[in-house]
C-alpha cells in the first residue's frame, strides 16, 4: 500500500472521489465562498469584506445557474399543468422555481452591493 500523502501522488493516479451531493453543493451554493463580516475585531471584519469583494466575480455565474434552475422548475410546472392534474406536484414545481428566483435576487443584490461600496467602514 502506498503510504505517501495525497499531495505527493502522481498526477494521473486516481484518489478517493467526493460524493455527488457534495460536488452538487459546491456547484450550486455560493455562500460557502464568502466570509462573515460581522465576526471578529474591526481589522478582521475589514479583511473579510475585502475577501468578499475579491470573490464578487463568481456571483454572476451562480446567478446564471440559479436562473437556469428556476427556469427548469417553471418549465416542469407548466408541462405538468398542461398534461396532468396533480395540483400538489404542480404547486411544488412552481414553489421551487420561486425559491430559486429568490436566490437569484439575493445574489444580484450582493453583487451590486459589493461593487458599489468599496469599504464597509
Amino acid at each position: 500500500m502506498d503510504e505517501r500523502p495525497t499531495a505527493a501522488r502522481e498526477p494521473g493516479q486516481i484518489t478517493a472521489l467526493e460524493p455527488v451531493w457534495y460536488v452538487l453543493y459546491r456547484f450550486l451554493w455560493p455562500f460557502q465562498y464568502f466570509h462573515d463580516v460581522t465576526c471578529g475585531d474591526r481589522r478582521q471584519q475589514q479583511l473579510s469584506y475585502q475577501h468578499n469583494r475579491s470573490m464578487r466575480f463568481c456571483l454572476p455565474g451562480f446567478m446564471l445557474k440559479w436562473s437556469a434552475l428556476a427556469a427548469y422548475w417553471f418549465a416542469w410546472g407548466s408541462f405538468l399543468d398542461g398534461t396532468l392534474s396533480f395540483t400538489l406536484l404542480i404547486a411544488g414545481c412552481f414553489v421551487a422555481g420561486a425559491l430559486a428566483l429568490i436566490v437569484v435576487v439575493l445574489l444580484g443584490i450582493d453583487w451590486l452591493w459589493l461593487g458599489r461600496f468599496p469599504d464597509r467602514f
